[in-house]
């Protein structure tokens, strides 16, 4: 176990090396960054380009305050498909019974997800949706028809049909031509969602096919109206503030429960039960596929009856959608939910949710109602599955929640129209300024400049998506990791706690644990460093406070900022070596001083810009004469910025670290600012 956690505690070195050289590459492309004088003349004779730019620029700000698909493959329950064995038999429809008459709002049909093999996907080529009252479709209402037009191929994304409140209570799609792919007219769906308002009517609706292929637990008409799609959970906006509730069950065979008393009898619609998700894990979710529904309406909950088992229905874990059981308005007081069996991840028993909604008459009835889990172990009462919030976003309703993302679709549509446009558009009016400026400037030396600008307008872009996917991509997999290394430490500890494992395996792993906990800190400087709109004096001096809140928690500290040019932008190397060099100062205080009071000030002196930290602790110790490294260090920065290190300490008086700078070595000019 030692071998194994100092392994980890290397992997975590590792990664925060590769978290420095995603600053390195940074820093080796930001030198291409510069101003663009020609793009700017050419911007203002071209009044398309500027509306596309805009245009482009509103579309970016919506799309991220719209919800994103968490898009994975079903294991189970994946949807309904549809063929014709030969040319004679009849085409392929699917009619859904509502229970009873609504007005309709819209409907949707989400797609299957893609396998490898299908490059089109199966989406029906020609189709059309027709509501009607009675289940004759007598005198049915077209809500749409595609004609003898194919619809697009299309991505993984709800597609969004207006009913416009038609009346009707059976919903028809006829598949008029599919895929071929050796049975003719071949399509699916995974889901079809009926609204009447922002109410999900089809939920658990009874559903009949015409031409339907089934393959039991995989492809089944019922796995239609289940609630089941592979674009995750409903969920939006602001960051969940808590994961939900996961019990570590000691033993394999040992169910956990969950119940709510709802205060009175009341008719209930439907359950949702939403996954606690775990973040380290891309694909990971923990959800029991083995769950039954218990029902009273004693406020004891004596008498309880069995509704509903999800055994051998869906598969457990790995499942990032929420779980739709539809009570078809049975009236109940009490519900208790049971894991029967965990999901096993490591050797731990693990049962879970993020919340529990149940719904009756358009209103959920759990809404900030406590839950009382119970398990072999303990009872205890939970109020985080019933706060409106899954593992990660606040849950919105799924009517919001298809609409945001269809919208999204939409918009990544016309992005990606509009991208070439503006690239276009851009060259052919920055190559027009830039031969007018040639040409207005005169021949003589401008010539050379005009085509080494050029080429630089044509690498710029490259450069800059070059330097954000690298730091991207690292940071993704930096982050990732550092997770899966803090959650696995902090687990192996509690298990051997558990154990009364050795202590020095507790020490090993707090140590792993604490230093991926440092670089995930580190990683999160290095992304502030590269941020190219926090680039000021005054975003420094914010960032200094935000790291001496974090390092000197236990000592009392001071920060002053007295330099009248805190809007000053500086350059990309002066705020790097600047931020390292004060970091690395305040470290040597917390390691070395055993201070009890520190003093940072940051100011004007003439035309230099001064850093200053004291302290009150035992003073810097001396080797034969020599500095300690992390001085060399400091004065390694104080060269690269070609200042001056001044270092004063006395034993048992204190240190003073005082750094001058040129101001000129540090401000950044106005075309690279």
């Amino acid at each position: 176990m030692k071998t194994s956690t100092s392994r980890l505690a290397v992997g975590g070195i590792r990664l925060a090396l590769v978290a420095w050289f995603c600053s390195s590459v940074a820093h080796a492309t930001e030198a291409a960054q510069t101003a663009n004088p020609i793009g700017r003349v050419a911007r203002m004779f071209n009044s398309r380009l500027v509306e596309v730019e805009d245009r482009v620029s509103w579309i970016d700000s919506r799309i991220n305050s719209l919800a994103k698909a968490q898009e994975h493959s079903l294991k189970s329950a994946i949807g309904c498909r549809l063929g014709r064995m030969t040319p004679q038999d009849p085409k392929s429809d699917i009619t859904l019974d509502l229970g009873k008459e609504f007005p309709l709002s819209q409907i949707y049909l989400i797609p299957v997800q893609r396998e490898p093999s299908e490059t089109d996907g199966l989406f029906p080529r020609r189709f059309s949706i027709l509501a009607s009252k009675t289940p004759g479709f007598e005198s049915p209402a077209t809500i749409y028809s595609t004609g003898k037009s194919d619809y697009p191929s299309l991505e993984l994304t709800p597609i969004r049909f207006s009913a416009q409140g038609i009346d009707a209570r059976y919903v028809k799609i006829r598949i008029d031509a599919g895929r071929e792919r050796g049975i003719a007219d071949l399509s699916a769906l995974s889901e079809v969602l009926v609204f009447s308002g922002s109410d999900p009517v089809s939920f658990g609706a009874k559903v009949e096919v015409n031409g339907s292929l089934t393959v039991p637990g995989l492809w089944a008409p019922q796995y239609l109206t289940d609630g089941r799609t592979p674009l995750g959970i409903w969920q939006t906006g602001c960051w969940s503030k808590n994961r939900g509730d996961l019990v570590d069950s000691a033993e394999a065979e040992t169910p956990v429960e969950w119940s709510i008393d709802l205060g009175s009898n009341q008719p209930i619609d439907r359950l949702i039960i939403f996954p606690y998700e775990l973040p380290e894990f891309s694909e990971a979710a923990v959800l029991s596929g083995d769950l039954s529904v218990w029902i009273s309406g004693e406020a004891d909950g004596s008498l309880a009856r069995e509704v509903k088992s999800t055994e051998n229905w869906i598969e457990a874990g790995s499942c990032k959608v929420p779980l739709m059981i539809p009570m078809q308005g049975q009236s109940a007081r009490v519900i208790k939910i049971v894991s029967n069996k965990p999901w096993k991840l490591v050797g731990r028993n693990l049962h879970g949710m993020s919340e529990l909604q149940v719904w009756s008459n358009k209103h959920n009835l759990a809404e900030g109602l406590p839950v009382t889990r119970h398990n072999r172990e303990s009872i205890e009462t939970v109020s985080v599955l019933t706060d409106g919030y899954a593992s990660v976003r606040q849950i919105v309703g799924v009517d919001v929640w298809l609409s945001q993302l269809n919208e999204r679709w939409r918009l990544d549509h016309e992005l990606a129209a509009l991208l070439p446009m503006r690239t276009q558009w851009a060259s052919e009016s920055e190559l027009n300024a830039t031969w007018g400026a040639a040409v207005a400037l005169g021949l003589t030396f401008l010539i050379p400049v005009v085509i080494v600008e050029r080429r630089r307008l044509i690498s710029k872009n490259q450069l800059d998506q070059l330097r954000k996917r690298i730091a991207s991509d690292l940071h993704d997999d930096i982050g990732s990791n550092l997770g899966s290394i803090s959650l696995i430490a902090r687990t192996a500890r509690k298990d051997l706690a558990k154990v009364h494992g050795p202590e020095e395996v507790l020490e090993d792993l707090g140590e792993v644990e604490s230093i991926a906990r440092e670089s995930s800190l580190a990683m999160r400087d290095i992304v502030w460093l590269l941020e190219r709109r926090q680039d000021s004096i005054g975003d420094l001096v914010q960032r200094m406070r935000e790291t001496a809140g974090r390092l000197l928690r236990e000592v009392n500290y001071t920060i002053e900022c007295s330099s009248l040019k805190v809007e000053s932008k500086l350059t990309l190397d002066a705020k790097r070596h600047l931020f390292l060099f004060y970091k690395e100062a305040v470290h040597n205080v917390v390691k070395h001083s055993h201070a009890s009071h520190v003093v940072i000030r940051l100011g004007d002196q003439g035309e230099r810009l001064f850093l200053e930290v004291s302290d009150d602790g035992v003073g810097l110790p001396q080797h034969g004469g020599s500095r300690v490294s992390s001085v060399q260090k400091l004065e390694e920065r104080a060269r690269v910025l070609e200042g001056q290190l001044q270092i004063e300490s006395e034993n048992g008086v204190g240190t003073l670290l005082r750094l001058v700078v040129r101001r000129a070595h540090l401000i950044a000019k106005p075309h690279q600012s």
